[in-house]
């Protein structure tokens, strides 16, 4: 098998990581350590020691008697490169399809790198949902986890883990133990720890080893003294057999012995070293910069021309050097020998000069055979920026298009500025990357430094347009993406179709702020022109989640929930199901079966969706998801998971620097404040929502997340809440007016539910009823429930006065709202899931909340858009982690444990 192959998806990967890099055969027998892992049913197993413990000879020990037992397995060897989710996500989508024979590809982005945004996070989520749908029992293994440092990696991890069903496993090989919920899966059982106590050889097993390895065995004593001053550490057994091979006195080494397990390393090694030819030693020295290395690099690199020859014996020698290719002569050393050469080679005769220039021909050589990413390190590493970003140019929008942000950041951050200004294409790819990193400091700073001769370049021009847009809509200047976008206009007929369709899609979403829907249509209907032809998926749902955005704008949720509901069906259909695109889909028709009151349906969604939604969406979708979910939340008594939700929206809107989401999250938990009858929170809260420097911004138009719930809704609240009316019912009467001179009838029927309010506290009660039936009288045929109905304050008695005279309001409708009204006032708050419920996913939790509502098989396919298959086997996985069979069971359970 070749080194390097090229995925169904067109992405290159490293096969080498895919399978274990040692011969489990001629290995001692870790029998005990198969007897637990085969005794446990833990869904993870975690091994852990300091290096040279034999933690990767483990692993491949019980993924060789898996498979010769006919499970089934896959193999992932991690390395420092795979901290970047993107990479991560991939390689374990590759391990995987070892496990799953039709797992198939990942879904790639269609369109312009626009639509690359939160690749990584939609690529994961796609593979836990295939992992949640089967239950067929396997291993993955994967070993040198302590590579691992990313929070984002850690965490998908921790969710892999969480899918996991009975007889699922992930066995992971670490020096130490990994930042995941140790402690929780351990008290649930679902934890195997394996660490250096067992890891060590014993006696026997040390016996075994030697004799395995030298010509002569040593006796009984001999032996003691080795097995007492290694402690049995494999790596110091190892290098005893290399050091005691071809001596006749054995005593005279092991006398030199040290107490210290690294002076003992240290010891042996030198004692080793100092046997070897000079060739041969200094082969072994000079590789030790490489992290990995065949004979045709070392020859091109070290200009010799007996690397083979020198490798194989230093393999016959068992000096920890491992072939990590079956099939091809690629190595590396074990890192603990790798440490020790590179700390001899520091005090050697070797001069700087000498490393810079092995640097060098290693980064050329790599490059040349085509293998870029591997040779930018070495470029760095000799200091030649210049080289190094060359080799980037030719990888890092590939890197992009397949959600590798942090790689690309990662190799733009090491380059200067006056260099990477020669190489356009990496600008704009890492300009890119650290937008989808929300980064948009780093990211104006690259855009800057493109010099004005790569614009005369049409293609480069035509891209930076589509990256100007999209980087402004991302950091919240939406302004400036409209300024870009009418400039660009007049010049569309001569760019990349997908630059023009995201232009017109821009320009739509300029008239809709304006409050100009009939020209936003006319521009989404260009937007199609050109994203059309080309099956642009990401923009083109940009251009049908504007058209479902007016509608339900103009107050028209019924038409807005099928625009939504079919463009999201064929998405899923279409095999998107995870992706930025469909999360924008879903961010909207949450908020469309939340307005229509079918919050089960609106929660299954957000809980689907919203890692992708926080990650690739725009900050309109972002405030709408958290808005919704923290208001279900709260209806639902969990008051204190409300607040945690809006505070990772007030932190997501520091961390990124976008005030908006800062300010809609304050303006949520003012509303909190106001129904749990804190008035004082809410006056703590006002003046940060005053802040003129957030609006400024967004002057002459209106955001979308900002139609129901801005300033003035928040001060109408506390208004009628404290009695102190002053002059919000005129400003009430002029909002309305502006909202209906813009068809905007969602708005108008929210401010005239607060202007009716606002009368009767002012003891006006006809005004109040006649503006409380003018607002129902123009929202029931469009469907909407909670614009009303999220805004209780003293809604029920208004309610309860127009059911008891004659209107043109349905009472259906009225009794429809008063219910939702009375629900939407916070349950009190109910105590924290305990900790053995974790077993379940987020989606089995929302399966069981439904179940226990009564919801048919059909129905629940229906709301979490999915096949009565798919729910099945839902079903069945929830039955087997709680050990019940019935749904009647299921139900009982989880009220028991407080699930639901």
């Amino acid at each position: 098998m070749p080194d390097q192959t090229i995925h169904p998806s067109g992405v290159r990967i490293n096969a080498r990581k895919l399978r274990p890099s040692y011969d489990a055969s001629g290995k001692v027998e870790r029998s005990a350590i198969a007897d637990l892992v085969n005794r446990s049913t833990a869904n993870l197993v975690l091994v852990t020691g300091p290096a040279g413990y034999g933690k990767t000879t483990t692993l491949s020990q019980l993924h060789c008697q898996m498979q010769a037992a006919g499970s089934t397995t896959g193999w992932l060897t991690v390395d420092a490169s795979d901290n970047d989710l993107g990479r991560f996500t991939f390689y374990l989508w590759a391990a995987l399809g070892s496990v799953f024979a039709d797992l198939g590809v990942p879904a790639m982005p269609s369109g312009g790198l626009e639509s690359a945004a939160a690749a990584s996070s939609a690529r994961l989520h796609q593979l836990l949902e295939l992992i949640s749908l089967t239950e067929t029992p396997f291993a993955l293994f994967v070993d040198e986890f302590e590579e691992i440092t990313s929070d984002k990696v850690m965490a998908a991890v921790g969710e892999l883990v969480a899918s996991l069903s009975p007889g699922q496993r992930l066995v992971l090989g670490s020096r130490q133990k990994p930042e995941l919920p140790l402690g929780r899966l351990r008290v649930s059982g679902r934890l195997l720890e394996i660490n250096a106590d067992h890891l060590k050889f014993n006696q026997e097993e040390a016996r075994c080893y030697i004799s395995g390895r030298l010509a002569c065995s040593l006796n009984d004593g001999e032996l003691e003294t080795l097995q007492k001053r290694t402690d049995g550490w494999p790596a110091a057994l190892q290098l005893a057999a290399a050091a005691l091979t071809g001596r006749a006195d054995a005593a005279a080494l092991l006398a030199g012995l040290a107490s210290s397990s690294q002076s003992i390393a240290d010891y042996l090694a030198e004692d080793v070293l100092a046997r070897l030819p000079a060739r041969q030693c200094r082969l072994l020295l000079e590789t030790s910069l490489f992290d990995t290395f065949s004979p045709a690099m070392c020859d091109a690199t070290l200009g010799v021309a007996d690397s083979h020859a020198l490798l194989l014996q230093t393999e016959r020698d068992n000096l920890f050097l491992q072939r990590i290719d079956n099939d091809g002569p690629w190595y590396r050393y074990h890192p603990l020998f790798r440490d020790f050469l590179q700390g001899q080679l520091r005090l050697s005769d070797i001069t700087a000069e000498r490393v810079t220039a092995l640097q060098l021909n290693a980064a050329r050589w790599l490059a040349e055979h085509d293998r870029p990413s591997p040779a930018i390190p070495y470029a760095l590493a000799a200091g030649d920026r210049r080289l190094a970003a060359q080799i980037m140019a030719t990888r890092a929008t590939d890197l992009v298009w397949i959600g590798q942000f942090d790689t690309v950041a990662r190799w733009v951050a090491a380059i200067p500025d006056e260099t990477l200004a020669d190489h356009p294409c990496l600008l704009i790819a890492g300009a890119y990357a650290t937008t989808f990193l929300h980064r948009y400091g780093d990211a104006n700073r690259l855009v800057d430094l493109l010099p004005e001769s790569a614009l005369a370049d049409a293609v480069i021009s035509a891209e930076l347009v589509a990256l100007r847009i999209m980087l402004c809509a991302w950091a919240d200047r939406i302004a400036q993406a409209f300024t870009i976008a009418e400039a660009a206009r007049t010049s569309l007929a001569n760019v990349p179709p997908y630059v023009a369709g995201l232009t017109h899609n821009a320009l739509a979403y300029a008239h809709i702020a304006r409050g100009r829907d009939v020209l936003a249509q006319q521009e989404i209907a260009a937007a199609k022109h050109y994203l059309e032809p080309i099956g642009a998926i990401h923009a083109l749902n940009y251009s049908v989640s504007f058209q479902g955005a007016i509608s339900l704008l103009q107050g028209q949720a019924n038409a807005a929930r099928i625009r939504f509901g079919d463009s999201l069906a064929g998405m899923i259909g279409g095999g998107h199901r995870y992706t930025t695109s469909t999360a924008i889909v879903a961010a909207h028709l949450a908020e469309t079966l939340y307005e229509m009151d079918d919050i089960d349906a609106a929660e299954a969604l957000l809980i689907d969706y919203f890692p992708v939604i926080r990650e690739g969406c725009l900050p309109d979708h972002i405030i709408v998801a958290y808005r919704v979910l923290a208001r279900i939340q709260a209806q639902r008594g969990q008051h204190d998971k409300a607040l945690c939700t809006l505070d990772s929206l007030l932190d997501l809107g520091d961390v990124r620097s976008i005030p908006r989401l800062a300010a809609a999250s304050r303006l949520d938990k003012h509303r909190l404040a106001l129904l749990a009858g804190d008035i004082a929170a809410a006056h703590r809260l006002m003046p940060l929502l005053t802040d003129e420097t957030i609006w400024a911004p967004f002057a002459g138009l209106s955001t979308y997340a900002e139609g129901l719930d801005d300033l003035l809704v928040a001060q109408a609240r506390q208004a009628i809440v404290e009695g102190a009316l002053g002059s919000i019912i005129p400003r009430l009467q002029e909002a309305i007016g502006e909202a209906s001179a813009h068809n905007r009838q969602r708005r108008a029927a929210r401010l005239r539910c607060l202007l009716a309010q606002a009368f009767e506290v002012a003891r006006r009660r006809p005004q109040a009823l006649e503006t409380l039936e003018r607002a129902l009288s123009n929202a029931q045929a469009g469907g909407m429930i909670r614009v009303f109905a999220d805004e209780p304050w003293h809604l029920p008695v208004l309610l309860d006065a127009l059911a008891a005279r004659k209107t043109g309001v349905s009472p259906a409708y009225l009794q429809a709202i008063l219910r939702t009204a009375v629900k939407s006032t916070p349950l009190p708050s109910k105590p924290a899931q305990a900790e053995s419920d974790s077993r379940l996913s987020q989606r089995e939790v929302q399966i069981l909340r439904l179940l226990a509502e009564g919801h048919s098989n059909k129905e629940l396919a229906r709301k979490l858009f999915v096949t009565e298959n798919t729910v099945e086997t839902h079903l069945r996985r929830i039955y087997g982690k709680l050990g019940i069979r019935s749904r009647t069971q299921a139900v009982a359970r989880a009220l028991e444990s407080g699930l639901i």
